[in-house]
């Protein structure tokens, strides 16, 4: 690996580690050089904050102002092309012409038609040499493809994890689900929601697992948190999000947003999902009227609940209406950890783009698919996933795949 390469490393694992807290912004890192030595790094800050080369100037004006040397004439290394616009903050494009950057390598331009090559040919009027390199290109796309989706079809990115026995079951017949996967599996799934905005789950789960549906990664024990400093065994297609998961270790967390699909029958507030206000239910419009209507206790309960009503005809309505909730609270990824009804509505709607299956080493013989959606009379039928990639911890095998290349409408 070159020093360029080690160096846009650096500024993709700093991308990973913004993931979670920047939406709708896109997760960016970057890293600043000076003769051969990092002076300074930075990455993307929460919506209406630096974002993340403003943050490594910022940085590396401190460094200056400590060594006295001069910032003139050093590179930068940034995982996504830097903006031109104004937005909730000034373009970053201009802060790098007044530092005194001399060069910027680039991962990937940007896919905001605002941005779009922009940024590139106003560095480059300005003097600056811009680098794209593309052999980091396929990495820093997989990183970016939820703002990919949200900035350009308007929908947050929904990947759906699950963990199934090798006969391809979730639960047993009477919905027992715990525990399919080892714990060191579960710690990655904990190190997964630390990344994503949102958890998407159904009133099936809701009632019978009575999940959490946070990170909770101080309770696992110090033997799973050790095994993850040994070499962890990676196929297919390099996949730097898969590494992130395993190689970093999440920092000030911001817990997801919890939503469930669906108003149970009965609403017991001491559930574990409604620990605080960090909730949304969604439910259909005509649904929640009928249940309001009914007057008394439950009606005021109603009242007081983070619900958020969908007007729609059918199933597909609905899952597209709960994707336009959570686009419009800047929900830019969200994991679905559904049962095979929620499962296959969002597969029959094309509404998963990601799919993280955790395959564990049983076999039940019976019990409840992953998946339940529209029936299929053909193996030509099924979706054909794209950039496999997986990796194997302890005995389970996490196989992942997407719906798209991650080239998908590629600027």
């Amino acid at each position: 690996m070159s020093e360029h390469q080690t160096y846009m490393a650096m500024a993709l694992g700093i991308a990973f580690d913004q993931m979670g807290s920047t939406s709708p912004n896109p997760a960016v890192g970057a890293v600043i050089v000076k003769n051969d030595t990092v002076i300074s790094m930075g990455g993307t800050r929460p919506c209406g904050s630096d974002h993340a080369e403003v943050v490594a100037l910022k940085s590396a004006r401190e460094w200056s102002a400590k060594t006295g040397n001069s910032i003139d004439g050093a590179f930068m290394y940034v995982s996504l092309e830097p903006c031109n616009h104004h937005g909730k903050t000034p373009p970053c494009t201009e802060a790098i012409i007044a530092s005194g950057i001399k060069r910027v390598y680039l991962a990937m331009l940007d896919p905001n038609p605002l941005v779009a090559g922009k940024g590139v040919k106003r560095l480059k009027d300005a003097g600056i040499d811009v680098v794209l390199m593309h052999e980091y290109t396929a990495q820093a796309a997989d990183l970016l493809r939820p703002f990919k989706k949200y900035i350009l079809r308007k929908r947050p990115y929904i990947l759906n994890k699950s963990a199934i026995t090798l006969d391809g079951r979730i639960a047993a017949d009477t919905g027992s689900s715990q525990w399919i996967s080892s714990e060191h599996s579960r710690f990655i799934t904990h190190r997964l929601r630390a990344r994503v905005d949102a958890i998407i789950v159904g009133k099936n789960t809701y009632l019978n697992d009575n999940p959490s549906l946070n990170v909770r990664l101080e309770s696992f024990s110090d033997e799973v948190t050790e095994y993850f400093k040994g070499k962890i065994p990676f196929f297919g297609r390099r996949n730097i999000f898969l590494e992130g998961l395993v190689e970093r270790e999440p920092d000030n967390i911001v817990q997801p947003l919890r939503v469930l699909i669906g108003l149970p029958e009965e609403i017991d507030e001491t559930k574990k999902f409604f620990t605080d206000g960090n909730y949304i239910i969604i439910e259909r419009k005509d649904v929640y009227e009928s249940m309001a209507e009914k007057g008394g206790e439950r009606s005021r309960l109603l009242e007081k609940l983070n619900i958020e009503t969908v007007d729609c005809h059918d199933y597909l309505d609905m899952v597209d209406g709960v994707l336009q909730v959570l686009y419009d609270r800047g929900v830019m990824l969200a994991m679905l950890e559904g049962g095979g009804t929620l499962n296959g509505s969002f597969l029959d709607a094309g509404a998963i783009d990601q799919f993280l299956y955790i395959i564990a080493p049983k076999v039940l013989g019976s019990g409840l698919p992953v998946m339940r959606g529209r029936e299929k009379s053909r193996i030509a039928d099924s979706l054909m996933l794209h950039d496999i990639s997986g990796m194997i911890i302890k005995n389970d095998i996490f196989y992942n795949g997407y719906r798209e290349s991650y080239n998908f409408e590629m600027m």
